[in-house]
């Protein structure tokens, strides 16, 4: 009964939002504010904070507020404007430090913006899908998952904070075997697929394989840890230490998807559910997997944003209509790759 009531509410929501947004179209106004809806809103639970997250169909970040209201927007600069592989997996990342915003472009690059719209930092490279990370003496180091594995091109690069390759790393170095290779993406263009990469605290480096089902931590450009069993991996988090363990999460792509709580001594301890999606395909597919101030986890699907507690209860979620499912065919409107969560 829930069910169908979210689904009606939703079609009425999608209806006037259609509406509102051809007669805008009329306008030669800027482009409209995010149109979300709130379905869950748990307010003794939430994490109080923004959203960032990028608009690709009007080409600029925008940061919003718990109840949908958009607070800040910032269009992107001229060069990654418009491109065909933004809507397609530009990750987002706010620099608590800094407080400013990374964005990663595929194929083309990365830059770094503040508040008012001024580019920090901005590299050109071709090898770059996914996601980037800043390291405190400026660097950045970014991956390359859609690597084409006929051409054993680089799937890790590292570049100073003038753009210059300090190092890459190519399939070999990864040393992965034949027989961890997920049979759903035999086919696959890429090799690996790495899809995110973290710089931990002690400035060792995090890597998601998603081909191979794994996490791999790197130490001294050296593997340090592998650990497998990691159906589809996505968006591996920090290390966090919890009952005396020191654990990571992440996001499982396998059916139903779920996010899981490892230990990050033991490489081989069991993966441990904390939370399966709802039966609700505008969470799919599952990312983002932010821990937030108060051990809330920021996640996010195609068309929907959440908030989900330690113990796995959905406290917060804002669905946007005008947003398309990431299987749909109208590449113009957008989709949520992945957020971030603006700390107050």
């Amino acid at each position: 009964m829930v069910q169908i009531l979210i689904t009606l509410v939703l079609s009425l929501m999608v209806s006037v939002s259609a509406w509102a947004g051809n007669w805008n179209t009329k306008s030669k106004d800027k482009p409209k504010d995010l149109f979300g809806l709130v379905l869950t809103n748990n307010e003794n639970k939430v994490q109080k904070g923004n959203i960032a997250l990028l608009d690709t169909k009007n080409n600029r970040l925008v940061e919003i507020d718990l109840n949908g209201k958009t607070l800040w927007t910032a269009d992107l600069p001229k060069e990654f404007a418009n491109n065909k592989n933004l809507n397609g997996g530009s990750d987002i990342e706010w620099l608590d430090s800094s407080d400013t915003f990374l964005v990663a472009v595929p194929n083309t690059g990365f830059f770094e913006m503040d508040r008012k719209g001024n580019v920090l930092n901005k590299c050109k490279n071709k090898f770059i899908s996914h996601d980037v990370d800043k390291l405190n003496d400026g660097s950045f180091v970014f991956v390359n998952g859609w690597d084409d594995k006929g051409k054993d091109e680089p799937i890790i690069t590292k570049v100073s904070s003038d753009c210059k390759v300090l190092w890459v790393k190519k399939k070999d170095f990864f040393q992965v075997e034949k027989k961890d290779l997920n049979s759903r993406f035999v086919k696959d263009k890429a090799f690996l697929h790495a899809n995110s990469i973290r710089v931990l605290p002690n400035n060792d480096i995090m890597v998601s394989i998603r081909n191979y089902d794994q996490v791999v931590i790197i130490r001294d450009e050296k593997i340090l840890k592998r650990f497998k069993d990691a159906p589809g991996v996505h968006d591996p988090s920090g290390v966090f230490i919890e009952e005396n363990e020191q654990v990571f999460y992440y996001a499982d792509r396998a059916w139903p998807q779920h996010i899981i709580r490892r230990n990050f001594e033991n490489p081989d301890a069991e993966p441990q559910v904390i939370w399966s999606i709802p039966e609700r395909e505008e969470w799919f597919p599952l990312r983002t997997v932010q821990k937030l101030g108060n051990g809330n986890w920021l996640i996010t699907g195609s068309q929907t944003i959440g908030q989900i507690t330690p113990n796995g209860n959905l406290v917060w979620e804002i669905h946007f209509p005008e947003f398309r499912h990431q299987r749909d065919k109208n590449k113009k409107a957008t989709y949520i790759y992945k957020a971030a969560f603006v700390s107050p």
